[in-house]
This record gives C-alpha cells, sequence and structure tokens, in this order.
C-alpha cells in the first residue's frame, strides 16, 4: 500500500486495469435501472444499499437495509462477481487479514455523479465514517477491534477528483471539528482510475472537487466499509 497522506493510516492500492474500469462502468451505466436517485435534481445516484443513507438514521433497519440489502446483493454479486473477488483478494494482500464480505450487511456499491451534480466546491459534509456504530450493536459485529473504508474510481471526470483530509483531527481525539476546519487546510488526495484510497474512516474528510465539470463527465466509484473481527475483515456498505 502506498503511503499518499502524512497519516500513517491512509494509502493507495492498486486494485484494476484501466481496461478493466472502462469495462466495469459500461456496466455500471447499463444497470441504470437499478440505480437509486439520492439527491432532489438527481444528478447523485447509488447502485446497492449503504449504511450511511439507509441504515444509521432509520426505525425500521430491517424495511430500510436489511431486506433491500439482500435484493441489492444479489444482483451485485450476478453483474459484478470478478469485481468482488479481486477487491478481496487485493485486500488480503495489502491489509494482511483474511478477507470476506459479510453475508447479512450491504456489499460495497457504487456512487454515481452525473455532469452537473459533481460537486465544483468543497461543499460536501465533512465528515468521519460512523455508519458501524449502528452495525457494532449486534452481536456478531460487538467485538470489531477496527475499521476500513475504501474508494475505487472507476471512472472519473476529466478533470479529475480528490479526497480533502485533515491527517490530524481523528475522531477519537477531542479537538474541536469547527477549530480544525477554520485553522488548518485540508491535503488533497488526488484520486486514480483502478487505484483504491484506503483509510480507517476515523480521519476528518470531506469529498474533493472538481473544477471543471463537462457535460458527459461521469463520477462512478466503488465504495464500501470493513470491520475487523477476530482475524477476519469482513467488507460491507
Amino acid at each position: 500500500m502506498r503511503r499518499i497522506s502524512s497519516h500513517r493510516s491512509i494509502g493507495e492500492i492498486d486494485v484494476l486495469s484501466i481496461n478493466e474500469c472502462t469495462e466495469l462502468a459500461e456496466l455500471v451505466l447499463k444497470s441504470r435501472d437499478e440505480w437509486t436517485s439520492r439527491s432532489p435534481k438527481g444528478m447523485f445516484f447509488t447502485l446497492g444499499i449503504n449504511a450511511y443513507m439507509d441504515l444509521a438514521q432509520s426505525a425500521d433497519a430491517q424495511a430500510s437495509y436489511f431486506g433491500p440489502a439482500r435484493r441489492a446483493n444479489k444482483m451485485l454479486r450476478h453483474r459484478f462477481a470478478g469485481l468482488y473477488d479481486k477487491l478481496a483478494q487485493v485486500l488480503r494482500l495489502e491489509l494482511g487479514f483474511p478477507t470476506r464480505y459479510a453475508e447479512d450487511l450491504a456489499m460495497p456499491g457504487f456512487h454515481i455523479w452525473i455532469s452537473d451534480g459533481i460537486p465544483r466546491q468543497a461543499t460536501a459534509s465533512v465528515h468521519f465514517d460512523l455508519q458501524y456504530q449502528r452495525l457494532v450493536t449486534r452481536s456478531r459485529y460487538a467485538k470489531a477491534s477496527g475499521t476500513v473504508s475504501f474508494t475505487l474510481p472507476i471512472m472519473l471526470p476529466a478533470y479529475g477528483s480528490s479526497l480533502r483530509l485533515w491527517p490530524d483531527c481523528n475522531y477519537s481525539d477531542n479537538a474541536s471539528t469547527f477549530t480544525v476546519l477554520s485553522q488548518v487546510d485540508p491535503e488533497i488526495i488526488n484520486y486514480h482510475v483502478g487505484s483504491a484510497i484506503v483509510h480507517s474512516g476515523l480521519v476528518l474528510h470531506q469529498i474533493g472537487a472538481t473544477p471543471v465539470v463537462q457535460p458527459d463527465d461521469f463520477r462512478i466509484t466503488l465504495q464500501g466499509h470493513g470491520l475487523v473481527i477476530g482475524k477476519e475483515l469482513m467488507l460491507y456498505w
């Protein structure tokens, strides 16, 4: 895993070739009937179910997350089996944990931004990845000893995309997030097609801006998380 930040938990891992990403992007675009709109203007979609949108604030977890996840997982496994096999293999080799997909949770899925929906300014939420907190209330995940988050770019705008990161602001710290944002400039970590950015999820971060967006631009990324359970890494979204 290549070090790309001053924070030791952030790294970049090569997962897919450019040709593999091109084929995957075409398949994601052909799967539009399975996309879920996540923005009022219909410019941001997901392919798959995820804990941070569908579970974190839900009063009925079965209806909003666990039930839909079973249906979505079947579709994702069928259409993208090769991707999931390769991702698990690469993460196992790079992170040193036997890696598998959590059977009862949503599979890693896709963020899909269409042209004008692609962020042109750094106005997205500044956050830690805390979706795991709802999951560790379940007995099988209660003993989780670590967390992982990853973004694997499949297709990027012509002018690129990035992750904004505040490496000195960790979730366990007592530092005020407002103070950090007002006094410290973030690191800008550029995304590269086929290479996953991997981190704990517990370092303050934000989606970076694309300075110029063209009419035919797409921003497609595979998103996912992991929980370390015993000696295994369990992947989900």
